[in-house]
């Protein structure tokens, strides 16, 4: 299981007022913490705001480079934004992300030609109801990005996980293990995938009283398929699962201090 850190955003008061008052130091912190979970990818959000801009982008990318060495997902809908992290950051960056919803075109055609890889949200006006749906949709995106030279192999295909407490959360995520287990097939090749897990538990209804739950979850899409998770690196109980899971494919030695 590859983990992506999703700690570096600025719904985080801490990296909030990090890139307002470009201060180096919580961003040396998260890169410190991602580095020790053992994350591969670290995402980067800066959000839509005022600070969100290229100068931001590049602050952030020159705090984080002297402590973080892997690569980056920029989730971004501004093009000149994912640009500048892919002129400026040495490891590998992957756009975040395209989908069926208007403007994000400019996102595909930047990973087109700086030959990134690209994040593929399940969504178009929301995410589709029934299974068949957002399989039809996963095609319908892979055939717009070919068709812009970003071939399946370069594509992560996110079916979105819907937070628990929506009055269909769990449908949606029932629909989602199914969509991981049948996407190789209606592709007609290994994919990679991924799912933001702390989407699960978001919302009053879940916040905070069952956490566990992101883990069993994950468990479960991992035995569907799953590649890839975006998770926080400071839960522990996450990092667990996914050393347990590497540990059970035969990924990972056992070692039983790194279970406890």
């Amino acid at each position: 299981m590859i983990l992506v850190a999703e700690n570096c955003t600025v719904t985080h008061p801490d990296v909030a007022r990090a890139v307002r008052e470009e201060d180096v130091g919580p961003l040396e912190v998260l890169a410190e913490q991602a580095q020790r979970a053992g994350a591969a990818y670290l995402d980067v959000n800066l959000g839509a705001g005022r600070w969100g801009g290229p100068e931001a982008m590049a602050f952030v990318l020159g705090a984080l480079a002297p402590w973080w060495r892997g690569g980056l997902l920029v989730d971004t809908l501004r093009a000149p934004v994912m640009e500048r992290a892919c002129e400026l950051w040495q490891g590998p960056v992957v756009c975040n992300g395209y989908s069926g919803d208007s403007g994000r075109e400019e996102i595909l055609e930047v990973a087109a030609h700086r030959g990134a890889d690209l994040v593929v949200l399940l969504m178009a006006r929301g995410i589709p109801r029934g299974v068949d749906a957002r399989l039809a949709l996963a095609v319908e995106l892979a055939g717009r990005c070919e068709a812009r030279g970003v071939g399946v192999d370069r594509l992560w295909f996110d079916p979105v996980v819907a937070p628990l407490g929506w009055v269909d959360g769990q449908e949606y995520d029932a629909e989602l293990l199914e969509v991981l287990r049948r996407l190789p097939e209606v592709l007609g090749q290994p994919v990679k995938t991924i799912l933001g897990l702390s989407n699960l538990t978001t919302g009053a209804a879940a916040r905070g009283r069952v956490p566990w739950l992101q883990e069993v979850f994950l468990a479960a899409a991992a035995g569907a398929g799953l590649t890839h998770v975006m998770a926080d690196v400071r839960n522990p109980g996450v990092l667990r699962t996914v050393r347990a899971l590497d540990v059970l494919a035969g990924r990972r030695l056992f070692a039983p201090e790194e279970l406890l």
